[in-house]
């Protein structure tokens, strides 16, 4: 078994093996893994006191981009489906991470892959003759264009058997039971959750037995455990750390893995983030304000005729009627009569700006936070409340992320900044 532990060794490889890839890094790759550490600030690769190896050594044998532009809301669904389709959320119809539902309460996600109305990257390369696999990417269940795949897929009903339920959705069928058999042993909500320490290299495994018994052309993987820990205990704390520790560790899991199996020198590996991360300590509630108006029930089911959706850091204005002008000026009245103390907390997007930024055009106007500052669903209570962690979702890209890439088609190179929907494009051209 592979433990935290070894880190350090396995960086000392990392730097032995650097000087051998001058030659192959100018080759187009055979082979192309994304991956993605969910939440990942540019920081946890430039930060010397943190632990995070393997990303500096991709760093400095490869092409490292320190600021990458995501969409609106930079939310963990929406952003994941621009990577793959470098589309806007208006083009490739993943607004959120779950729909808005009306006054309804949360029963599903976009978690369909026939919900993405943009071509995606899996499949271009499938139409070019590659193969493709994938772990635990949103938006992916029922793909047919990922040949092996483990989807991010879960159950909201109490008490569900959640391994049972992902189980069922894999392809091809029993593709799970031989993950776990031959890499990474039985898989439960006790030792596979979003807040357990050792997903992510378990996740790195299972990548590797694909890797190496099918070869995908792209292989596409999330790493949810960063994400967690910084939503619940901000950027900065002990748990964050080793989390960031841990994704860090799957990494150098896979570069070991394609070293020891003569892959490294046709492959690339590309790490990115979806979003970054803002540490937050008040939240707004609009929603208190619509029900104060009568505007919306206090409980989900009731009758109402304008919503908020939160998503992320910003949340945004459903009427029950998309024409009603009149509840519209209503609320945009409560907003401007609030306190200065309190509008100085947050802007009001219209719908012309949000048109420019791709989001649904079925919203009347949107509320950003300034960093800092979070948005909550909550209905009762005072419309600033105070709250902990971090969060992510603005539109003004205080919370970017970075991208990393190292081996076959790259050298080492340096850029300040790209644009998300940039990152397919990049893929491809390298590949063909």
């Amino acid at each position: 078994m592979w433990h935290l532990s070894s880190i350090k060794p396995l960086c000392v490889q990392l730097v032995l093996a650097l000087p051998g890839l001058a030659m192959a890094q100018q080759a187009k790759p055979a082979h192309v893994i994304l991956i993605t550490i969910d939440g990942m600030r540019g920081e946890m690769i430039t930060n010397p006191t943190i632990a995070s190896e393997n990303l500096k050594q991709m760093r400095a044998g490869g092409l490292f981009v320190d600021s990458i532009k995501g969409v609106t809301p930079a939310a963990t669904y929406p952003s994941h489906t621009t990577i793959i389709t470098g589309a806007l959320p208006l083009r490739h119809n993943i607004f959120y991470n779950a729909p808005f539902m009306g006054n309804q309460p949360r029963t599903i996600s976009y978690w369909y892959a026939d919900s993405i109305k943009a071509e995606t990257i899996w499949q271009a390369v499938t139409e070019k003759g590659g193969t493709v696999a994938s772990l635990f990417w949103p938006v992916s269940t029922g793909s047919r264009h990922i040949k092996y795949n483990v989807p991010e897929y879960w159950s909201i009903k109490p008490n569900a058997d959640q391994m049972a339920f992902l189980r069922a959705n894999c392809s091809p069928a029993g593709l799970l039971d031989t993950l776990e058999l031959h890499a990474t042993g039985r898989l439960d909500m006790e030792n596979f959750t979003a807040g357990s320490i050792n997903r992510d290299v378990k996740e790195a495994y299972m990548a590797n037995y694909i890797m190496n018994h099918y070869k995908p052309t792209l292989m596409t993987i999330h790493l949810i455990t960063t994400d967690y820990a910084q939503h619940q205990t901000g950027t900065q704390s002990a748990r964050t750390r080793r989390t960031i520790e841990s994704a860090d560790a799957a990494v150098g899991v896979i570069l070991d893995n394609l070293r020891d199996h003569a892959l490294l020198d046709s492959t690339l590996v590309i790490v990115t983030g979806d979003h970054g991360f803002v540490d937050v300590d008040r939240q707004v509630a609009p929603n208190t304000l619509l029900v104060k108006a009568g505007l919306l029930g206090k409980q989900y089911g009731t009758d109402w005729k304008a919503c908020f959706h939160g998503a992320g850091a910003m949340s945004f204005l459903y009427l029950k009627r998309q024409n009603d002008t009149k509840t519209l000026r209503r609320v945009e009245k409560l907003l401007a009569l609030l306190p200065d103390s309190v509008k100085g907390l947050f802007r009001v997007i219209n719908r012309e700006e949000l048109a420019m930024l791709g989001c649904d055009p079925k919203v009347a106007l949107a509320i950003e936070p300034i960093p800092g500052v979070d948005i909550t669903n909550k209905r009762d209570g005072e419309v600033i409340q105070p709250c902990t962690g971090s969060t992510h979702g603005y539109s003004c890209g205080a919370d970017h992320t970075a991208l990393v890439a190292f081996g076959a088609g790259v050298k080492h190179e340096e850029k300040a900044a790209m644009k998300q929907t940039d990152i397919k494009r990049f893929i491809l051209d390298l590949l063909y």
